[in-house]
């Protein structure tokens, strides 16, 4: 692979009294598609400005391939950004905002025209380059700008929100090109967002960001299914979040939990219990199944409650339902494969029945040990 690791050795950062970095690791694999994702203001564009070497951290480690690169000046660490801005110059052509590295270097002409085509071809602009910026769409420029990072060959490519400012349909197209553009390049690139979404799209790895610290890092596929605390579980989609109290002490495997007013619920766990210590228990409402009909059988390990439909959202591919069971308001989601003709259809005030497997329950808070 074409791209670098980057090794980030418990760094710091404090602006005055503001902690915005709290001792941060994270080990980067070379050609690894990595984000930061987390909400505004939680440090990962400060981590992002350190790797660029814009900011200097208060402490800690950072090293490429190795070596450390913190004394490193930014123009020579061979790590380009694309920012959100898109930091284009207004006068000068598609074309010659991408040769501008190349002429910085004083490459030939005939070398210019040959790689600037190169790389205009990749981003897809190949027939825009003598336009000026203000004659492009958002996403044209976005991806002059990438085109014009790339061309320097770096090791990493970091993308500070380089999305934010297109519309919906416009990220998702941009998203597909990205990682295409990441494949074809092969190089590390580290990718800064807000949005959930973007970072389970395109990432090999996440890492999720929260009040400067990284709550969880792993695939897209861990972070959702599997999420290691509250927080990221909240964070990444939606989720329904059950509080109650171990039933009985347990090896690690399958266990109870008593909810108040709604009885007792299975949930999976690789932890000992201790009866009588209270957790937090998160299961997606993609998880719930719903039906007006109780279900033909139930099985040992199935949650299986009745509860009255509280609220209905319509959002076309799917239906959400608010159902209140106990004191207990569970979102319940429904995709629409042949709605209304393949069973009854749920009636806002309905009593309904939902379940979930106990495989789809976890612990994400209080550990009853």
């Amino acid at each position: 692979m074409k791209g670098s690791s980057v090794s980030i050795g418990q760094v710091s950062k404090r602006f005055g009294t503001f902690q915005a970095l709290d001792t941060i690791s994270l080990e980067i694999n070379r050609g690894e598609f990595f984000s930061l994702l987390g909400p505004s203001g939680c440090g990962k564009t400060t981590l992002l400005r350190i790797i660029a070497g814009f900011e200097n951290p208060t402490s800690g480690t950072l090293a490429l391939d190795g070596c450390n690169i913190l004394p490193i000046a930014p123009n020579k660490r061979h790590i380009n950004t694309v920012f959100q801005s898109y930091a284009l110059f207004p006068h000068l052509s598609v074309f010659e905002n991408v040769a501008f590295p190349l002429r910085l270097k004083k490459f030939r002409q005939n070398k210019i025209e040959s790689t600037v085509g190169q790389y205009l071809d990749l981003v897809k602009l190949g027939n825009e380059a003598r336009k000026l910026p203000s004659q492009l769409s958002g996403g044209q420029k976005q991806r002059v700008a990438i085109a014009r990072a790339l061309i320097n060959e770096p090791s990493v490519l970091l993308l500070d929100e380089p999305l934010s400012a297109l519309d919906a349909k416009l990220r998702q197209h941009m998203l597909i090109e990205l990682d295409k553009i990441h494949d074809q390049v092969g190089i590390t690139f580290i990718y800064v967002t807000h949005d959930q979404q973007e970072a389970l799209s395109v990432s090999d790895r996440v890492a999720v960001f929260n009040e400067g610290v990284v709550h969880q890092v792993g695939t897209p596929l861990d972070i959702y299914e599997n999420p290691a605390d509250a927080f990221v579980a909240s964070f990444i989609g939606e989720t329904n979040f059950i509080t109650g109290t171990v039933c009985e002490e347990c090896a690690p495997g399958r266990a109870r939990i008593e909810v108040d007013r709604i009885g007792c619920i299975w949930i999976t766990t690789g932890r000992r219990l201790r009866a009588g210590a209270e957790v937090k228990v998160t299961v997606r409402p993609e998880k719930i199944r719903i039906s007006a009909e109780p279900p033909e059988f139930e099985e040992e390990g199935n949650n299986v409650f009745t509860g009255v439909v509280d609220e209905i959202i319509y959002s076309g591919f799917q239906s959400k339902y608010f159902i209140k069971a106990g004191e207990v308001l569970f979102r319940v989601f429904k995709q629409h494969i042949r709605y209304h003709h393949n069973e009854k259809p749920i009636a806002w005030k309905e009593k309904v029945t939902i379940w979930w497997s106990a495989a789809d329950s976890f612990i994400v808070e209080g550990d009853g040990q």
